[in-house]
């Protein structure tokens, strides 16, 4: 996948199960490089952003209906090159405790008769 810096979105993906307790807490951090960073909390059937750092806080959001469909991968909008690194996600509650792994790797390429990079966004899911 290719976006200019800046201009697009990204997801970083996580599908679960279906039918999730409504207790259920998503945490979504970014852990390398240092230090953590707090990227999106989902609790109490809702986006909690004041639990999320500055940086992430307008630029995130997971699916309306996630506790349905067990989709919790998350949207990254406006991805830039700082953004690049090992994210985490992970799902608890008083019976399920689930982690994903993402990492989000960033090239820099200068098209021949373009005047401006474009950045390669490629994601490894582990």
């Amino acid at each position: 996948m290719e976006v200019k810096d800046g201009e697009e979105s990204i997801q970083l993906p996580f599908k679960s199960t279906g039918d999730l307790p409504d207790d259920i807490r998503v945490k979504w951090w970014r852990d390398d490089p240092e230090p953590m960073v707090m990227v999106h909390v989902y609790q109490n059937k809702s986006d909690q952003p004041d639990k999320q750092d500055e940086e992430y806080r307008g630029r995130t959001e997971t699916s309306k209906k996630l506790l349905e469909t067990g989709n919790l991968s998350l949207t990254l909008k406006h991805p830039t090159v700082s953004d690049m690194g090992r994210y985490r996600c992970r799902v608890d509650s008083r019976n399920i405790w689930r982690e994903k792994t993402v990492l989000l790797k960033s090239v820099w390429l200068t098209p021949p008769n373009r005047g401006s990079n474009i950045t390669q966004l490629t994601l490894t899911v582990q």
